[in-house]
């Protein structure tokens, strides 16, 4: 190799030095190369692990470990000294042995929070980073700074380190807290369903991550700042694990994920939409004629004879397809959750029918729907669910609050003894609400002060043993007014009250049911028949616009819209007490009385929402701890 091409290459990597150095020369460091040394003045470090000899990504590799070579370069790693100095014919000498040899000798350096700072090999990093280079060979030292939560870029490090404290991942980094244990958990279960593959956990991620990573610059998504490793952890839980994925299948999944991975980034928030009477006002409407029927899909978990909710949601359909008969046509699958391939590959088969809408009627589709939605961007996917955090599906759901707190009120007026029994469900996902209990100890407390509410939660709503085990803990606790969920294993009590999900009894000290105080009611018809009759006419009020590359949308449906309503016996409650209810039922209805108005404190002393404040819909529906009234009972 001629000197001549050395030196014209050192001259063009001088180049780039002085161009970065004259376009970051007032940033921290000036456009000179960061020093660790300066970095770590006034952090704590722990200790030191020598972790070994890896490749090391040179994107991560940026700056030196002591000031001495500080000046010698600029932050780029470009050479910034005079051609005719020794450190320029050294650079030189490397470069042209680097064209005919390679770099064979590893490099030294320091890593701390993911990132690599040379101690020796300096002139060997600019000259890989001048030549394009991905990675270098070296030997790393770790730095363990001090522990601290509220630094999240230490957190996140943490993760990793309470893992495994000498584990390498090849690029891997976050933006978020707990991405990391979440991709070591997917890992952990693909490799549970796949016993075939024999890789480590680590060696898994960093295969997987590697292509992945590849595939995601590839795919180039505009407005889309996540670190690859968030992102894989999202098209984890939107696509599977994508161990089996090709470059090309990859490619494409990351770009319909696009919505997924604004919502995850915070670019895109979630809308509340509280639904209430004004909103569903019936007025007579001319349906115009169309070329062909509107097609709507609706998938179930379970069916109308093993899920109550399910039954709910069938009772209603049945009534909107008997009233648009002829101008709808509606799909239904039941049991989506045992279709051979699994829930998407069930919704999958209703969307190739191309619906106008298609609902899933169960939280526990939401994955599912978010895929199908996110492939379908013209389709309308609406899942019944309450807001998840970090999912860009439109979901609807009722403000079941608003019923439980009357159910409380009616409660703390007839107990005797001052102590509710409330039965619980365990809900849906993985972490439970406590909304619907509390509203209800709301209430309660707002007749009586001192009432106390006993929370059960049913393992399985299903399970008629298991209201009874509830009844009996209530009686023992002291109660005498319950809240009774129903059941669809009692085939007499779904007979007679269809659209019943729950009674307020009063009990026996034994927790046998006496006398029926009231019924809780649901229906799903005024739901589906707002949409439905809106997207008959052309149009879809609720959605507007934004259903299709806006923010995703929540629906809460309140006590006012019709879904839902409480109904006393009189002749057990008596005229006053009904009377009384039926006050404030009229200000729930009219929005006149804010159930979660604070002060409201936790079963732990601590004030959860301060003097004068309501939370919105959207925090209301994610609260997962008990009022200070509510006692749990029994732990799912």
């Amino acid at each position: 190799m001629p000197e001549s091409d050395s030196r014209a290459a050192y001259l063009a990597a001088r180049r780039l030095a002085r161009k970065y150095l004259s376009e970051h020369g007032d940033g921290e460091n000036k456009g000179l190369l960061p020093v660790l040394e300066d970095k770590l003045r006034d952090v704590a470090i722990m200790g030191e692990i020598n972790i070994g000899g890896h490749e090391i990504p040179l994107d991560r590799v940026v700056g030196t470990r002591t000031a001495a070579r500080s000046n010698s370069f600029a932050g780029n790693f470009m050479p910034l000294l005079a051609e005719d100095t020794e450190f320029a014919l050294k650079w030189q000498k490397v470069y042209a042995s680097q064209l005919v040899e390679g770099i064979r000798e590893p490099v030294k350096v320091y890593e701390y929070i993911n990132k690599y700072y040379v101690l020796e090999g300096n002139k060997r990093v600019s000259i890989l980073k001048y030549v394009g280079a991905a990675s270098i060979f070296g030997d790393v030292i770790r730095l363990l700074p001090e522990r601290d939560e509220k630094n999240d870029e230490i957190s996140i490090y943490y993760e990793f380190l309470d893992y495994d404290k000498k584990l390498f991942f090849d690029n891997l980094w976050f933006s978020r807290r707990g991405n990391f244990t979440r991709l070591v958990r997917q890992t952990e279960e693909f490799k549970k369903e796949h016993p075939e593959i024999k890789e480590d956990v680590e060696s898994l991620i960093n295969s997987v991550h590697r292509r992945f990573h590849e595939a995601y610059k590839i795919a180039r998504i505009e407005g889309v700042n996540l670190t690859s490793g968030d992102a894989l952890v999202e098209y984890n839980k939107i696509f599977g694990y994508c161990y089996f994925a090709g470059q090309r299948e990859l490619v494409r999944n990351i770009r319909k994920a696009r919505s997924q991975f604004l919502v995850a980034e915070g670019k895109k928030r979630r809308d509340t939409v509280e639904v209430s009477a004004r909103d569903t006002e019936t007025k007579p409407r001319q349906i115009r004629a169309r070329a062909s029927r509107l097609k709507v899909a609706f998938a179930f978990e379970g069916n109308p004879e093993n899920n109550l909710f399910t039954g709910f949601h069938a009772i209603a359909i049945d009534r909107i397809e008997r009233k648009y008969k002829g101008s709808l046509l509606v799909s239904r699958l039941y049991d989506a959750e045992k279709h051979p391939g699994g829930a998407y590959a069930a919704l999958s088969e209703l969307a190739a029918d191309r619906p106008a809408i298609l609902f899933t009627t169960n939280p526990n589709l939401s994955d599912a729907s978010l895929r199908v939605a996110l492939e379908n961007p013209d389709m309308i996917v609406l899942n019944c669910d309450t807001p998840k955090e970090g999912k860009s599906l439109n979901t609807y759901f009722s403000k079941m609050y608003d019923l439980t707190f009357l159910c409380g009120i009616l409660a703390g007026a007839m107990s005797r003894s001052g102590i509710a029994g409330y039965m619980s469900t365990s809900g849906f996902g993985k972490t439970r609400t406590t909304y619907e209990v509390n509203a209800f100890a709301l209430g309660a407390r707002l007749i009586n002060p001192r009432a106390s509410v006993l929370d059960y939660t049913l393992k399985g709503i299903n399970e008629w043993e298991e209201h009874e085990r509830a009844r009996r803990a209530f009686a023992s606790e002291g109660a005498d007014v319950v809240f009774c969920r129903h059941s669809p294993d009692n085939p007499i009590e779904r007979k007679a009250f269809p659209e019943v999900y729950a009674q307020l009894y009063t009990i026996s000290g034994k927790g046998y049911l006496l006398e029926s105080l009231a019924a809780a009611t649901f229906d799903w018809e005024p739901f589906y028949d707002k949409v439905i009759s809106d997207a008959l006419m052309g149009r879809t009020a609720l959605l507007e616009s934004r259903h299709i590359g806006g923010n995703p949308i929540h629906f809460g449906w309140g006590l006012s819209t019709g879904i839902m309503d409480i109904y006393p016996v009189n002749a057990a409650v008596g005229e006053r007490t009904a009377r009384l209810l039926n006050i404030f039922r009229s200000l729930v209805w009219k929005d006149k009385l804010s159930i979660f108005e604070g002060p409201v404190w936790d079963d732990k002393g601590e004030l959860r929402i301060e003097s004068g404040e309501t939370p919105p819909l959207i925090e209301i529906q994610r609260i997962c701890w008990f009022e200070s009234a509510v006692r749990e009972l029994n732990e799912i």
